[in-house]
C-alpha cells in the first residue's frame, strides 16, 4: 500500500472523532478496513513479522535460562490478564495496512524495537504470574503490595533511582506489578550490561533479585498454566473505525484552556503573514514527536499531551500564526518546553496554571 499522508489524516481524525466521516482522507484500502468488523478480518500471528518477534523473545528467554514460553494472542492492546501467563498483542500489528491505520489514527505505531520492548515487559508479567512470585514475602519486600490499587493517573518521580527505566513515562513506578515487569525486561534486554548501567541505584537490588529467581525457577515447570484470554481478536465485534473512535473518546481530556495560552503562542510563533508557513502546519507535523518526548520524560498520559496539542493547534489556527521553515527546530524546542511545563503543572497540581 502507498504511504499515507499523516498530516491530512491526523487532522481529519482530530476534527471528526465523533462524526460519521471520522477517518476520512485515508486511502481506499484503509477505508474498506475501517468499515470491517475486527473479528471478520481473520487475523492471526502465523506467517507475520510478529511470529518472528515472538520467536526472538523465546530465544532470549532461553539464553537467560527461562524455559517458560508464554502463549501469545491478538487482542485490543498490549497486556496480560491479571494472574494469567499469556501475552495479548494489539491486533493491528498483524497486518501492514492496519499498522498504517494505527500510525495515522492511533497516535503512532510501534517500531520493531518498541515491539520487542513490550514483549519483554509482558514476559515479565507472565514469569511473575507463572510462579506466583507476587505472593512471596521476598517479592513484596522489593516491589510492594501486588493488590494495591492500580491508578492510571499516578504521579511519577522523574529520574528516581529506585526504579529501572525501560518503557517511556517512568512506567515502572505505576504499580508493583509493572515495576517487576519493567525490571524483568531490563534484565532480558540483549547487550545491556545492567549491573554497570544501574550501579549505585536502588533498582540494582531488584535486578539482582530477578537474576537469582530466574536461576532458581527458570528451568522448573510453572505453577500456573492457565491460558485464559481477556479480549481475543476473534471476539471483537466492533469495526476498526469504532475501535479508534472508542479509543479517542477514552483518551480525550477536556483541557478547558480557553484563550489563556494565546500570548504564549504569539511569543512562540510569528504574527499573521509575517512568515511564509502557517504555524499549524508545524504543529501537525511535530505532534507525535512532541507527544513522545513529553510523555517519556514527564510521565503524563499520551491523551493529556495530545489534548493540549490539539488545543494549541486550534488556537494557533485561529490566531493565524506563522513560522519560518528554517527555524522549525527552534519552534519545536520551545513548543516542547511549553507543553512539558503545562503537563508537569497538571501532573502535580491537577491544574495547568494558576488563575488569578
Amino acid at each position: 500500500m502507498a504511504p499515507v499522508n499523516l498530516v491530512t489524516t491526523a487532522t481529519a481524525f482530530r476534527e471528526r472523532a465523533s462524526e460519521p466521516h471520522f477517518g476520512e482522507g485515508l486511502p481506499d484500502a484503509s477505508q474498506a478496513l475501517l468499515q470491517a468488523r475486527i473479528k471478520d478480518l481473520k487475523l492471526h500471528l502465523s506467517a507475520t513479522p510478529l511470529e518472528r518477534h515472538i520467536q526472538q523473545l523465546y530465544g532470549e528467554l532461553e539464553v537467560r535460562g527461562v524455559s517458560l514460553r508464554p502463549q501469545c494472542y491478538l487482542s485490543d492492546q498490549w497486556g496480560c490478564p491479571s494472574g494469567v501467563p499469556v501475552i495479548g498483542i494489539p491486533f493491528y500489528l498483524a497486518d501492514p495496512n492496519l499498522h498504517s491505520i494505527e500510525a495515522e489514527l492511533g497516535g503512532g505505531a510501534e517500531s520493531e524495537r518498541d515491539i520487542m520492548m513490550y514483549l519483554r515487559h509482558e514476559a515479565g508479567h507472565t514469569f511473575n504470574y507463572a510462579y506466583r512470585l507476587y505472593e512471596t514475602e521476598e517479592w513484596q519486600k522489593l516491589f510492594g503490595d501486588y493488590s494495591a490499587p492500580y491508578h492510571d493517573d499516578f504521579k511519577p518521580q522523574p529520574f528516581s533511582r529506585k526504579y529501572v527505566v525501560h518503557i517511556s513515562g517512568w512506567y515502572a513506578q505505576k504499580h508493583p506489578d509493572e515495576d517487576f515487569a519493567e525490571t524483568f525486561a531490563v534484565f532480558m534486554t540483549p547487550g545491556l550490561d545492567w549491573e554497570r548501567r544501574y550501579k549505585g541505584w536502588g533498582a540494582l537490588k531488584k535486578l539482582q533479585y530477578v537474576q537469582s529467581i530466574v536461576e532458581r525457577l527458570g528451568r522448573k515447570a510453572p505453577e500456573v498454566v492457565l491460558e485464559e484470554r481477556d479480549v481475543d481478536v476473534d471476539q471483537m465485534e466492533e469495526t476498526v473505525l469504532d475501535h479508534y473512535r472508542q479509543r479517542r473518546l477514552s483518551e480525550r481530556i477536556d483541557v478547558q484552556l480557553g484563550e489563556h495560552l494565546d500570548q504564549d503562542l504569539m511569543n512562540l510563533f510569528e504574527p499573521s503573514e509575517i512568515a511564509p508557513v502557517p504555524a499549524d502546519t508545524l504543529l501537525r507535523a511535530e505532534k507525535q514527536a512532541v507527544i513522545h518526548a513529553v510523555t517519556q520524560y514527564a510521565g503524563v498520559s499520551q491523551g493529556l499531551v495530545s489534548s493540549v496539542l490539539d488545543h494549541l493547534l486550534e488556537r494557533t489556527t485561529a490566531l493565524g500564526l506563522t513560522v519560518f521553515r528554517e527555524k522549525s527546530r527552534d519552534y519545536t524546542t520551545k513548543l516542547t518546553s511549553l507543553v512539558t511545563a503545562l503537563a508537569m503543572n497538571y501532573l502535580y497540581t491537577d491544574k495547568f496554571f494558576e488563575v488569578d
